[in-house]
């Protein structure tokens, strides 16, 4: 999937959005905004293999009348997990745009004809979104999720003249998904992601109840030799995004964003003199750095919300309370990790470990156990030949011997050399 992402595609998706039904602009309350929605809805309809397709409108209640009354939306695309439909993983770009760095005077009078492309700010974003809803739904790869992937084009994340603050399409998003008691067990915010003339770099911006997501971005940059390169632990802390509205809601979110802030100078990357002028066009984008920040949310998406090993589908995942299985540690490891589980009645168990297409590299346990709490080591010695650097799977069952009311799970763990 990682190498079907199309840089044309991408391309042709941010000559759309800068365009956007020839208005050259997508700031909220124009028409180039309301081309940019149907130009986005109707691309996600028509990929064949998608669940749906959903407009979710809002109104921004404290913007200057008649804009208050004055509908916004948000374009939600859904795969369906096929194991735990209830639980989701969100990958969102907002799709508006701003030309506010040209001064206050003329974004204030002019806000409503102004050229503003916004092809960096965020045509890079949503264009990455439209293209990994292509590759996830194609039926060439047969990708069936065990979570539910939601895709979302945000409106209303940028300011503007007539309201005061921002992110308020994600903020409604969040707000209702927190009161509907949406089980987000992750969300990503890619915003503003092509822009650098010397390196293809991105910062990821977490809070620490994030880390674990941001961390496995990083591993998944590594294990599928995507090339971007990213910042690490300690990760920068911002709320100038989408994702900020998931932490509002106690859910766990991260951004990718080509600098952290993109108005300031790093070692890796020089400050955007484009972002939310009218000079925000194609032109200025490192298009490499975009194709391989799609791919990277491709690849994190899918081995977070996929089943890479499609083990045994007639076996039950039937969960009895008192069977727990844990995360491995140290994770990554090298050459050993230790996994832990839980037994509160006496089972069978097996612990098999398998490698990232499926195939059986070893039975650690195959035995009858007392309830209790145990722990084994996994050593890549016990492989023939080692194991090379990538992504292994630890797969616990436990039930009677028969296997009636098994317990199956199975977490994923990272060898480095």
């Amino acid at each position: 999937m990682v190498d079907s992402v199309s840089t044309e595609n991408l391309v042709d998706h941010i000559k759309t959005l800068e365009h956007a039904g020839g208005h050259l602009s997508r700031v909220n309350f124009t028409p180039g905004n309301d081309s940019a929605a149907v130009f986005i809805k109707k691309y996600l309809e028509s990929l064949p293999n998608l669940t749906s397709v959903v407009v979710d409108t809002f109104f921004i209640s404290s913007a200057n009348a008649p804009f208050n009354t004055r509908p916004l939306t948000n374009i939600i695309a859904t795969i369906e997990g096929t194991v735990f439909p209830g639980k989701e993983y969100i990958l969102g770009a907002h799709y508006d745009c701003s030309a506010s760095r040209e001064g206050s005077s003329v974004w204030n009078s002019q806000w409503q004809t102004i050229k503003a492309p916004g092809a960096d700010d965020n045509g890079t974003g949503v264009a990455a979104i439209l293209e990994i809803a292509r590759i996830l739904s194609d039926t060439t790869f047969g990708f069936k999720p065990d979570y539910t992937i939601k895709l979302i084009a945000f409106g209303a994340e940028e300011g503007g003249p007539a309201y005061t603050s921002s992110h308020h399409g994600s903020i409604a998003y969040a707000t209702k998904a927190k009161q509907n008691n949406d089980n987000i067990l992750g969300m990503v915010s890619i915003d503003m992601v092509g822009y650098n003339n010397f390196y293809d770099y991105n910062d990821i911006v977490s809070n620490e109840s994030s880390y674990w997501l941001a961390d496995r971005y990083v591993y998944a940059n590594e294990i599928y030799s995507i090339g971007l390169m990213l910042n690490s632990p300690p990760f920068v802390y911002a709320t100038y995004s989408d994702h900020a509205s998931f932490w509002e809601q106690g859910y766990k979110a991260i951004l990718m964003i080509e600098g952290a802030p993109p108005w300031t100078n790093s070692t890796y990357y020089q400050a955007n003199p484009y972002y939310h002028k009218k000079s925000d066009s194609l032109g200025t984008l490192n298009m490499e750095l975009v194709s391989k920040v799609t791919k990277l949310n491709l690849a994190a998406v899918a081995s977070l919300a996929g089943r890479l090993t499609d083990l045994d589908e007639s076996e039950k995942e039937i969960m009895p309370s008192g069977i727990s299985l844990y995360q491995n540690y140290p994770n990554p490891f090298n050459p050993a990790t230790t996994i832990k589980y839980r037994l509160e009645r006496n089972s069978f168990v097996t612990i098999k470990i398998f490698d990232l297409l499926g195939k059986e590299l070893t039975t650690l346990i195959n035995e009858y156990k007392t309830a209790g709490d145990y722990e084994i080591e996994f050593n890549e010695n016990l492989i023939n030949g080692g194991l090379a650097s990538g992504v292994y799977f630890y797969r616990l069952s436990a039930g009677s011997e028969s296997g009636l009311e098994s317990f199956v799970e199975t977490k994923k763990m990272v060898y480095l050399q």
